[in-house]
């Protein structure tokens, strides 16, 4: 009988000792990560109505054609995406975990816009997003333009007692802004831009005592 229950025993943690699953990141979905870090200045999201309007009033006006200022330009960031995977050991023993993490980074740069509450003008800004882009000097396409897929696999031992995540993390560049197009002296639509670029992005391991 004894002999039976080691059997079942050994059994039970060899299953759980292994983990496969798969983590997939577009760089489109940078908005939704969990923390964004920018070296300098604040993502487009976080200005309040009184630094738009303080952007705003940077933009020359035009008699025809678009006007952009530029708050923040290609400025460096990291980012910490949700969590992947996490578990707890409440056992009395060391589990060991072999996890396979395989990622696709698709490195083509994403626009989001916003006019804010202030802006008053009609319309949207992102049917000129070419246009801003070419005055930024950033090179933006809807198409993918590279990808790069990697897969990582790493044997993570979660003592006795303590709690592990597994999330994504890595590095991108925001530049941001105001723009204006204007039409005979006219301000046709103005608002706030942002591009983001995707760069890297990496597992990271988080462990503690619980």
């Amino acid at each position: 009988m004894r002999k039976k229950i080691f059997i079942f025993t050994f059994l039970v943690i060899l299953t759980l000792s292994y983990l496969d699953f798969n983590a997939y990141a577009d760089n489109s979905d940078y908005k939704t990560f969990s923390e964004v870090i920018m070296a300098n200045g604040k993502l487009l999201a976080n200005y309040t109505d009184k630094e738009f309007e303080e952007c705003f009033s940077k933009l020359n006006k035009q008699f025809f054609g678009i006007s952009v200022y530029i708050e923040n330009d290609n400025v460096d960031a990291t980012y910490i995406s949700n969590t992947l995977w996490s578990v707890t050991n409440t056992s009395s023993t060391d589990v060991t975990y072999n996890v396979k993490v395989e990622t696709e980074t698709t490195n083509k740069t994403t626009f989001s816009a916003n006019s804010s509450a202030s802006a008053g003008a009609s319309g949207n800004i992102s049917g000129i997003k070419g246009e801003i882009s070419a005055k930024c000097g950033v090179d933006y396409s809807s198409q993918t333009t590279k990808s790069v897929k990697q897969t990582e696999t790493m044997s993570l031992v979660v003592e006795a007692g303590s709690s592990a995540i597994v999330y994504l993390t890595g590095n991108l560049s925001i530049t941001n802004g105001v723009a204006s197009s204007y039409v005979f002296f006219i301000e046709v639509v103005k608002g706030g831009f942002e591009f983001a670029i995707l760069k890297n992005q990496y597992a990271r391991v988080e462990k503690a005592r619980v």
